[in-house]
């Protein structure tokens, strides 16, 4: 009988390196909910030896990736060490453009492993180019060279990192993902801005399995982002959410905003199609005119009474910046969390 032989790292089919790269992420990111922990606490979620444990936190101690933290004993036995999360060893940054008062707008902000926002800034700009983004990146590096990752919101449609469809048309065809990645050697993610809210506002909601976000800019249509079971639901193209495609007969450019019957009644229209084809739980509605008086028209206007049975509960928000950005943050962190992160070189020319 022929024997094989195992190639390096590699015993009965596993191969080693992975499981220990598996191992040692699992004991970093458990470590990470606790932020503070021992190696006993650590080997009883994980479900590690204590040797193994051990040796993992020795390495991250190494890198940096974590702390040593006090020595303490819960029952005054012998004290053990403590062993604390550096949330600041990498950062993510989030990147969003919007039109907020008739003006271009990009918002950035800085995460650190905590999700925890430790940087912020906003530039106006006459128009929305690529060299725009060049500026807030280049500005946040100047304040964290630690930053490993950088997420883009953008309000349009992107497959395989280009843009295909943009309220910025100068963005229009733009090869988005390789520019960024290849001049500042980061992982990019980009995310319509709709899906960015919508997951930012899943982030802290209790949890549901469906959540719908509409934003109504007023000077472009409306536009929806779609979260299910925690994850965004792009469809095959990129294209879910895209309001102006529905055939339900509503002109949202022409639409008069100011009257609360026909807005209400369309609306609600708008909704009662999320209903029949992704039931949520939840339906987000962004925009600046929401009176009390119109979602009461909202509320009036629901076409049937199959529908009102399964209507969603609906929220209010007046801006949806604050969640694009804790949506975006909070995909870069998974993404880190995954294994898709960079090291930024500070003698990089393009900065």
């Amino acid at each position: 009988m022929k024997i094989g032989v195992n190639k390096p790292g590699v015993f009965m089919g596993i191969n080693m390196l992975d499981m220990k790269e598996s191992n040692s992420q699992t004991v970093l990111w458990s470590l990470c909910s606790y932020k503070t922990s021992t190696i006993k606490q650590l080997a009883l979620t994980t479900g590690l030896s204590f040797v193994t444990v051990g040796n993992i936190l020795n390495g991250f101690v190494e890198s940096g990736e974590v702390t040593l933290g006090k020595m303490y004993s819960a029952t005054g036995g012998r004290p053990s060490q403590a062993y604390s999360f550096n949330a600041e060893f990498a950062h993510v940054l989030g990147l969003s453009a919007r039109v907020r008062k008739g003006k271009n707008i990009i918002s950035a902000c800085i995460g650190n492993l905590y999700g925890e926002r430790v940087w912020d800034a906003e530039e106006p700009f006459d128009t929305i180019q690529l060299s725009s983004f060049d500026q807030m990146i280049n500005k946040a590096l100047r304040n964290y060279s630690t930053i490993s990752l950088v997420a883009f919101s953008l309000p349009g449609v992107e497959r395989n990192g280009v843009i295909l469809e943009n309220d910025f048309t100068t963005l229009k065809g733009t090869s988005f993902t390789e520019y960024f990645q290849k001049k500042y050697e980061l992982p990019v993610i980009v995310e319509n801005d709709v899906n960015a809210a919508a997951f930012g506002f899943s982030q802290h909601t209790e949890k549901v399995s469906s959540i719908v976000g509409i934003y109504f800019p007023r000077t472009f249509g409306p536009g929806a982002g779609v979260v299910i079971d925690g994850n965004i639901h792009k469809g095959v193209a990129g294209y879910a959410g895209e309001v102006n495609l529905l055939p339900i007969g509503v002109d949202w450019i022409t639409i008069n905003y100011d009257d609360p019957k026909e807005l209400g009644a369309a609306i609600s229209k708008l909704i009662s199609i999320f209903c029949g084809t992704i039931n949520p739980e939840y339906v987000v509605l962004y925009g600046d005119f929401f009176s009390e008086v119109l979602k009461e028209a909202i509320e009036q206007a629901i076409p049937s009474e199959g529908l009102r049975k399964i209507f969603p509960v609906v929220n209010y928000e007046s801006d949806l910046d604050a969640d694009i950005l804790h949506g975006l943050i909070a995909q870069a962190i998974a993404a880190y969390q995954s294994g898709l992160r960079g090291n930024y070189r500070q003698d990089n020319e393009n900065i």
